[in-house]
């Protein structure tokens, strides 16, 4: 049809005659009309057919993105402003100015500090080498590169790349590491293709308002990745990173940053002072990184000696290039690090440390976020915190200017908080001669911290965001056929993890907080069930089989209070009590040290053999393993603790059997036999401390086995009996996260289940609990018409006399309740509707039939369909 719009455009302009011209417009405006009504069809259909696709076991794709996100629009280059004020007038001269922007370049200064920095920067430390890279190395870089991620200007997609390690690795692994050896990289993945994006609700024409990022080869992705490893283990393995760091740095989150400036309010007001937190922003962080202090600084910290030239090696004839239309620029740069490489975030944290170590006086405080820091100040008096806020920010004044960066004033917030509460009259400052903007909302990546610590401005801010993606679902499931099933499980997975995200940091479990998140959930039960809007938060629940939020909430911060070892945790109004729970310790094992553990599902027959076994059996958990040698056998048994995985007692069983051989068989050939595939698995890329100790005393004289359980090999069903018979408690391991998790969701379900059972006789949920004494999570009642069956809240007599919507009956004259169940049951103005239904069953039981519940599906559609002659109006 395009064809066609373009054939009547060429009529019409081609015609002299003023009156083929009139025809020909017609015509032409005609087709063009089709051809738009033609292409919305197919728009719509396409997007109906994507919809249709979804279920319950898949539910995300392109439709979930275009409801978080459904303005999302293609670069569109225009005008930008000069640093002399003027604006740019071709498209060469924009993508000139950008780059001049985001990529600029180290000009020499007359400030001495900063010309012997420069200076001395690049001469290498006095430091010991740093081990070669092992193969099992590159193949974690390898592995970790994201297909889904945009090539570098080789063009080389990250599933090629894989596939050419796969073959070559031998020659990967000698080329990475005679570049470690020479401390080179090598300066074809050094050059960038630059793609800029948007960033929201900042103006077009400011350089600023643009986020650009770095293509990168993915090969120069990986040795990036390995040189970064390298360098976080060598900082974080000796404490040179602040503790106050919360952002790019393992293990530590926003929730901690703002639990911690909570414990400073809270400390502050116990000594009765007022307080303030200054958030400070960094105006374009990574554009702004200063090579010289960067290698200043991992010299301070003294870095391996072939770390330090490869980074130094990295940080110099870096270029970026920038296509737009038939225009290429492309220039070299000195100063910042590429947005998109896996060292950019540590390359900023060596810049942010400086801050951090800054003295201040007392009762000021920093902490950072990524490129962010807040300020904490405490004093008795107005005045004092002026002052005090005055002096620590010449001092961060001063260090901006040694690191050359620079702040972003017009983005600094201050937020007050009283001794008592909220402080009525805060103190006003200013920072490098400008007004602080005071405000009570200060926002924290995306936490609210409102000056009265409520957590109500955090909640108000996601109940519009969760707002507009389910305003766009539930289009999407009334126009599009997505399922109450798939909402339900976007919710579960998506939703409920955007609103109880960082819960510990603002969850105090007052009731203006419940009664706040459980309306924020309400929306989406609503759009599950398509139940009317007056049926009650707590039936709804129950008819979605979704626990309450505030629940939820409660029980994410008694996880945090027990990852993080704090006393007197308390859960649902019980403090919760027993053994600690099982968090994994670094123990800075060096990332060359880390061994590829191999294993197959052979069934070699060997001189020594050893099956292991880990079981579960009446609540008790057990441990064994069997060793066969020649003709000799014998079992060894422990026993756990109850509260331990089946995951922990295979792994103990292997660590056992391990100890024993290395005890009595150190040099013996063995083969070991187990039947937990994620045992075996886990070994692999491990994250838990009794899998590091299970590698450590792995060796060459070990051979791992996967054989399958209960199939009759005679030492895995030794192994499995011997696991279940030991009597005594004598391996004492931390409750696994996985259990803690279990346990707290079996306390939620029982005090769910109270709480309902305590509604039993009120209004609003009684017809409900009638028909669902017991709650549960696998329930889902995405039909309206059944939820309104299930509800009694519907387009009923009863249901309009009790809202007083309006004064009716139904107009079969019977003396009756006139609620959903006449209407179901007895009403014989429907009784030709009635096939399979009949008095006898119960409701219950025609929901839960598929043929009986589309037969009340149409019933009750009926009724919306024919109100006037049903339902009749009282004077």
């Amino acid at each position: 049809m395009r064809s066609d719009v373009r054939r009547a455009q060429r009529k019409y302009y081609s015609a002299k005659d003023p009156r083929d011209r009139r025809y020909l417009r017609m015509k032409w405006k005609k087709v063009v009309a089709e051809y738009k009504r033609s292409f919305n069809t197919a728009k719509r259909d396409d997007w109906s057919e994507v919809c249709e696709r979804v279920t319950p076991e898949e539910p995300f794709g392109t439709y979930l993105q275009v409801a978080k996100n459904p303005d999302r629009r293609h670069f569109q280059l225009c005008s930008t402003t000069k640093a002399d004020g003027t604006i740019t007038l071709t498209p060469e001269d924009t993508v000139e100015t950008l780059l001049d922007f985001h990529f600029p370049t180290d000009r020499g200064d007359t400030e001495a500090a900063h010309s012997v920095l420069r200076g001395t920067s690049r001469m290498p430390p006095d430091s010991p080498e740093d081990p070669p890279f092992s193969i099992f190395e590159l193949e974690e870089a390898f592995r970790s590169l994201n297909n889904k991620k945009a090539p570098g200007p080789d063009g080389l997609h990250a599933d090629v790349v894989k596939e050419v390690f796969a073959t070559n690795t031998h020659y990967f692994h000698s080329l990475f590491n005679s570049c470690l050896q020479v401390g080179h990289f090598p300066k074809r993945w050094k050059t960038a293709q630059v793609v800029i994006f948007h960033k929201p609700k900042k103006k077009e024409t400011d350089p600023s308002s643009l986020r650009p990022i770095s293509l990168l080869d993915f090969f120069g992705k990986a040795l990036d990745k390995l040189v970064t490893q390298r360098l976080f283990h060598h900082l974080l393995s000796n404490s040179h990173l602040h503790e106050h760091q919360f952002g790019f740095t393992p293990g530590r989150s926003a929730p901690e940053a703002i639990i911690l400036l909570k414990s400073w309010i809270a400390t502050a007001r116990q000594q009765e002072k007022h307080s303030v937190v200054v958030s400070l922003d960094i105006k374009s962080a990574f554009s702004r990184v200063w090579w010289p202090l960067v290698l200043h600084n991992l010299k301070k910290y003294d870095c391996p000696r072939s770390l330090f030239r490869m980074v130094a090696s990295f940080l110099s004839d870096r270029q970026v290039s920038m296509d737009y239309g038939t225009s290429t620029v492309t220039r070299s740069y000195s100063t910042g690090c590429p947005q998109g490489s896996n060292s950019g975030p540590l390359l900023w944290l060596l810049i942010a440390n400086d801050a951090l170590s800054l003295h201040f006086a007392e009762d000021v405080k920093i902490l950072a976020y990524a490129v962010d820091f807040y300020l904490f100040v405490a004093a008795t008096g107005k005045h004092v915190i002026q002052a005090k806020v005055r002096e620590a920010l010449a001092i961060l004044e001063d260090w901006s200017k040694s690191a050359k960066v620079e702040f972003a004033h017009e983005k600094t917030q201050l937020i007050p908080f009283g001794k008592k509460g909220r402080q009525k009259h805060p103190p006003y400052c200013s920072f490098a001669g400008k007004a602080i903007k005071l405000t009570r909302n200060m926002k924290m990546l995306v936490v609210i911290l409102d000056d009265g610590l409520t957590g109500v401005a955090h909640l108000t801010y996601i109940r519009g965001k969760i707002a507009k993606i389910l305003n766009r679902l539930t289009i999407a499931r009334g126009r599009r056929g997505l399922s109450g099933k798939v909402l339900k499980v976007l919710y579960k997975r998506a939703l409920e993890r955007i609103l109880t995200y960082a819960a510990p940091a603002w969850c105090t479990g007052t009731v203006r907080q419940i009664d706040k998140v459980n309306s924020i959930q309400r929306q989406a039960l609503l759009a599950i069930s398509g139940a009317f809007r007056t049926t009650s938060t707590a039936a709804l629940q129950v008819i979605c089989g979704i626990i309450p939020s505030s629940l939820v909430c409660e029980m994410e911060v008694a996880i945090f209070q027990l990852k993080h070892r704090q006393t007197h945790v308390s859960f649902l109004g019980e403090e919760l009590t027993g053994p600690d729970l099982e968090v994994f310790h670094n123990t800075w094992i060096h990332p060359s040290a880390r061994k590829t553990v191999q294993w197959d599902k052979e069934h070699p027959s060997s001189s020594l053999s050893i099956y292991t076994e880990g079981s579960k059996l009446d609540g008790k958990v057990g441990a064994a393993f069997h060793v066969k040698e020649g003709t000799r056998t014998v079992d060894f048994q422990y026993r756990l603790k109850d509260h331990s995985s089946v995951f922990q007692a295979e792994l103990s069983a292997l660590h056992q059997a391990l100890i024993w051989k290395h005890a009595n068989r150190s040099h013996h050939r063995c083969d070991i036999f187990t039947d937990s595939m994620s045992a075996l698995k886990v070994l692999q890329k491990p994250r838990n401390n009794l899998v590091e100790d299970v590698k450590a005393i792995l060796d060459d004289t070990v051979s791992l086995h996967w054989v399958k359980a209960h199939v009759g090999i005679e030492g895995n069903e030794a192994a499995d009996k011997a696991a279940t018979t030991k009597p005594n408690i004598d391996l004492h391991l931390d409750l696994p996260i996985r259990s803690l998790k279990t346990i707290l969701k079996g306390k939620l379900s029982e005090h769910w289940q109270k709480t309902w059972e305590d509604r039993e006789n009120t209004n609003t949920i009684g017809f409900t609990y009638d028909i669902f004494p017991r709650v549960s999570t696998s329930r889902c009642l995405d039909n309206g018409f059944i939820t309104q069956a299930v509800s009694n809240h519907g387009r009923f007599p009863s249901y309009f006399r009790r809202f007083n919507i309006k004064t009716c009956s139904f107009r079969c004259g019977e003396d009756t309740a006139d609620d959903v169940l006449h209407y179901a049951f007895f009403c014989p103005l429907v009784a030709h509707l009635r096939h399979r239904i009949n008095s006898s069953h119960s409701l219950l039981q025609v929901i839960t039939d598929r043929v009986m519940a589309r037969e009340l599906c149409f019933i009750l559609q009926y009724l919306n369909e024919h109100e006037e002659d049903i339902i009749q109006l009282e004077e």
